[in-house]
């Protein structure tokens, strides 16, 4: 029973994030379909909706900083472009051009290179050369064309957008988006999973202007959702943990009940753990404690509300009851052995926990925050792994 439910913690993740993008990408495919050519007018929105979408996307993903997604829109942009250019200069005689022939070739190298791409800071140097790379491999390819050369290889499989060879690559690129996606579960890659998707149901039918035009607009659409939902993830929830964050705290607090019990459980000796084990060692410490602490503590808020310290609501209880429920995390987590890396011998870690009821006179559960970290800072003063009441 406990490993299904394992597993259905694991997939329920990753059907949440995934059933936005998926029903873009079908209502895309939907469209196209059974509506085959749309009119010029409609065709134009489309084409105005994904310059329009993309830009706004480029400007939130500057704006914060963050560098995978907006690599990923630079290659759909220029290739949404290029194909465009490639009918206006070849006609229908695009698709056996080597310049066509060619950006099938990269786009699904690219577009892979991109998804398994940490997402870091964007304004680093590391960017800068990640972009000349990128115009490097265009000028190459303008070089080639140019030469009347093609990457891809023309066999008999062929379809009628795609060489056989670019096929591969599309397939496995999406293969391999489609196993790292399941594995992580996370909003940004099922998200530019199905944007890849859309996209190379773009290129397949590239030889109608209503699905070039619909599916690159789907994928543009996909990404400016995951990364609206993204950010609002990371300012909510505790990357680390997986618990709601501080920024969490501060916004429902204002709807606590009435009547409740703040705790607060402080990891022991957090500074000293951090020099002894190193910054990545005191997080996957950090992670087993979080997780001790939930198998304990099933139906308090739980929140991170600093390196060392979380912060947990108990709602319509009193002190006693509280006080109660955070000595069993205490014992429970001073009772448990914590295996980490390589070694053999398990660790001893300690937490210390205060707890205070809401009283009428506070104002809002910041008062009441105060008040029990200033008790508990008392209490550090003489002992730790103890529990304390403010």
């Amino acid at each position: 029973m406990r490993k299904f439910i394992h597993n259905l913690q694991q997939i329920l993740p990753q059907v949440h994030n995934s059933h936005f993008p998926a029903l873009i990408f079908g209502l895309a495919l939907l469209g196209f379909y059974f509506y085959g050519d749309i009119s010029l007018s409609a065709m134009k929105s489309f084409h105005t909706l994904f310059f329009i979408i993309n830009i706004i996307s480029a400007a939130i993903l500057i704006y914060f900083n963050q560098r995978k997604p907006i690599f990923y829109l630079l290659n759909i942009s220029l290739a949404y472009i290029l194909i465009n250019s490639f009918k206006n200069l070849y006609s229908l005689d695009y698709l056996s051009s080597p310049a066509y022939i060619n950006l099938c070739f990269f786009m699904p190298i690219n577009l892979c290179v991109c998804y398994f791409w940490p997402d870091k800071k964007l304004l680093t140097r590391h960017s800068v050369y990640w972009l000349l790379l990128l115009f490097a491999e265009y000028t190459i390819g303008e070089k080639l064309t140019h030469s009347s050369i093609s990457l891809a290889l023309s066999l008999p499989t062929d379809t009628i957008n795609l060489t056989s060879s670019s096929m591969l690559l599309f397939s496995l690129c999406t293969i391999a988006c489609f196993i790292r996606m399941i594995y992580s579960g996370s909003i940004m890659d099922s998200s530019l999973f199905y944007a890849g998707l859309n996209i190379f149901a773009g290129f397949y039918y590239s030889s109608s202007p209503t699905a070039l035009t619909i599916f690159f607009s789907a994928a543009a659409l996909t990404i400016l959702h995951c990364i609206g939902k993204d950010i609002y993830y990371h300012t909510y929830t505790d990357a680390q943990t997986g618990l709601s964050s501080r920024n969490a705290y501060l916004k429902q607090s204002e709807k606590f009940p009435l009547k409740y019990s703040l705790g607060i459980v402080c990891i022991d000796n957090y500074e000293h753990l951090k020099q002894v084990f190193g910054r990545r060692g005191v997080y996957a410490l950090t992670r087993m404690i979080t997780m001790r602490l939930q198998e304990i503590e099933t139906e308090a808020l739980i929140y991170r509300y600093s390196e060392d310290e979380f912060v947990l609501i108990f709602k319509n209880c009193d002190k006693k009851e509280s006080y109660e429920r955070l000595e069993k995390i205490r014992r429970g987590i001073a009772s448990a052995e914590f295996m980490l890396g390589n070694r053999k011998k398990g660790l001893k870690l300690t937490v210390s926990c205060c707890v205070s009821e809401k009283k009428r006179s506070d104002d809002n559960s910041l008062e009441v925050l105060k008040r029990t970290q200033k008790a508990l800072q008392k209490a550090y003063q003489f002992t730790q792994n103890v529990t304390s009441k403010a």
